[in-house]
């Protein structure tokens, strides 16, 4: 099937509410735990709280996709993400914003999980692998402009300013969505709202090998990258004294790079196979696990060479997400918002985990970012190759269906 551009857009600029929800904000944490009267560790959580909701979120808003549509659940998830934004950006304390940012995932949530069910209603596995590394790489925007934009609005104007931004991009997506995109899953293929039957699919899901294999690949490598979202402002801006202004550009140097190979992904998906490339992406990202386990040994790193480390493993995370989750998504035709429920509560929830963690684990030190980051780069290859390369490939071809 052909790609739409216009649909490409509106899908990226959907997948990259969350991005932005996360990535725009996170230079102004500091000014939020100074305004708001709390410490960073407590403001940090807003990462965690937000991740942790979105998880969760997805093992019930996936199936209901199922039952509902695509177009009702995306636009629900919309208006709700909408309004609990005006709720953050008015906050008078720590724990109203952080009650506000659960409503906002749970928003962001029912877009997020859709998604990846939509693209799959229209396209096979090497298909889908290409279409949502597209999507990747205008969606890695996000994250590339807005540690920079957040910057920027922290240098001339309050951290709540951030949030009116974050809501007239909503705005936006939202208004496109309605406009240009249809319904993609007909009535005659939706599900009637059965617990026992989501359960019994999640189970399924489960048994299937090679495609829990291909779920904690991803999963592994959504964790790395999360460890640095959560540790990096810290690490970047209060150890090393980098200014806030100039973290949104080493921020976006690691999105810039991904960018560049979700674009070469998308373009050698099918010549090469998406298990091909997956492979090696794994690859430079468990030496980049290597590497980081280096930097504790020699002592205190630098922050050139955390920034180092951080761009071989960040700049394959689209290339490793993308191709897992084809891997994955090809194996459930039937109940393809349930298998993505599945999949997105596994990765945020790992996310989340490890944040948490790391929030935890703080200790004035880089430590927390480097260990973390390089033991989701070593598991995810070891998933890989002990869980998917030891079974035949599925050759696109939906081999253990749920429904």
């Amino acid at each position: 099937m052909q790609i739409r551009p216009s649909l490409l857009i509106v899908l990226a600029l959907l997948s990259g509410l969350t991005p932005f929800a996360i990535d725009l904000y996170l230079p102004s944490l500091p000014a939020i735990a100074m305004d708001l009267e709390t410490s960073i560790e407590v403001a940090q959580l807003s990462v965690t709280i937000y991740l942790g909701v979105f998880a969760c979120a997805h093992l019930f808003l996936g199936p209901l996709s199922d039952v509902l549509g695509r177009r009702a659940t995306i636009g629900g998830g919309l208006f709700l993400f909408l309004a609990a934004d005006l709720a953050c950006m008015l906050a008078p304390q720590i724990e109203v914003l952080l009650i506000a940012r659960g409503f906002q995932a749970l928003g962001g949530a029912a877009v997020a999980v859709t998604v990846p069910a939509l693209v799959r209603d229209l396209y096979e596995k090497d298909d889908y692998a290409r279409v949502m590394s597209l999507v990747m790489l205008v969606m890695a925007m996000a994250p590339l402009v807005a540690p920079s934009l957040g910057s920027l609005i922290i240098g001339f104007a309050s951290w709540r300013v951030v949030f009116l931004v974050l809501f007239a991009i909503a705005l936006i997506a939202t208004a496109l969505y309605f406009t240009l995109v249809r319904e993609t899953l007909h009535r005659q293929h939706r599900h009637a709202f059965d617990t026992g039957l989501i359960l019994r699919n999640y189970l399924r899901i489960m048994r299937n090998r090679a495609a829990v294999g291909y779920l904690l690949t991803g999963v592994c490598s959504f964790a790395g990258m999360m460890t640095f979202v959560v540790t990096s402002p810290y690490v970047y801006i209060e150890l090393h004294r980098l200014p806030a202004t100039w973290f949104g550009l080493a921020f976006g140097a690691n999105v810039a790079v991904g960018m560049l190979f979700s674009a070469l992904n998308a373009r050698f998906a099918k010549r090469l196979g998406a298990d091909r490339l997956l492979l090696w992406a794994l690859i430079v990202q468990s030496l980049s696990g290597l590497m980081a386990f280096a930097l504790l040994l020699a002592g205190a790193p630098s922050l050139w060479t955390i920034a180092l480390m951080a761009v071989l493993f960040l700049g394959m995370t689209g290339v490793v997400l993308g191709n897992a989750m084809a891997g994955y998504m090809a194996f459930f035709s039937k109940a393809a918002g349930t298998a993505s429920a599945f999949a997105g509560a596994a990765r945020f929830g790992a996310g989340a985990a490890m944040g948490t963690l790391a929030s935890v684990a703080h200790d004035g030190t880089s430590a927390p970012l480097l260990i973390g980051m390089g033991v989701c780069g070593i598991l995810g290859l070891t998933a890989y190759t002990t869980l998917c390369r030891s079974r035949p490939q599925v050759g696109g071809q939906a081999t253990d269906d749920i429904g």
